[in-house]
């Protein structure tokens, strides 16, 4: 091989390492489900994060995943439980429950449109901020932060 050769390949070469290094720089982060407590901030385009008034107890949803694949919270009146799959950006959640305490008509809107998105849930993302959103089979989502 010779010298021109040689410089024209480690040319090359170099090049397609820098490119290399440019696409790994340009990557979305990661965020992780599990281990944080997500509060819930939108319903379907709605924000949902303004204070109720007259709301019984805390008013506020929220939204914990497990490792060992259970997920629990609060969904702006009761509790809640039940079960979670995730196979890459697909969600799946089994055997749904809540508490039955009667809140104000405003808190028990939000918490069947929170309970029933999440027990309708096909799909995750993460924003471009780090937000969850879950996407429902009917287009409705659910955000939290």
């Amino acid at each position: 091989m010779n010298r021109l050769t040689s410089l024209a390949l480690v040319s090359s070469l170099s090049l397609v390492a820098l490119s290399g290094c440019a696409e790994l720089g340009n990557q979305a982060p990661q965020y992780n489900l599990t281990g944080t407590e997500w509060q819930v901030r939108d319903l379907n385009g709605m924000d949902v994060t303004a204070e109720l008034p007259g709301s019984i107890g805390q008013a506020v949803g929220t939204l914990n995943f497990g490792d060992d694949g259970r997920v629990h919270g609060r969904a702006f009146c009761n509790g809640f439980h039940g079960g979670y799959l995730l196979k890459g950006d697909q969600l799946e959640t089994t055997g749904m429950a809540s508490t039955m305490m009667l809140c104000t008509p405003a808190q028990m809107e939000r918490e069947q449109a929170m309970l029933d998105i999440l027990g309708n849930g096909q799909r995750i993302e993460f924003g471009p901020n780090g937000e969850l959103v879950i996407h429902a089979e009917d287009g409705r989502t659910l955000t939290a932060r």
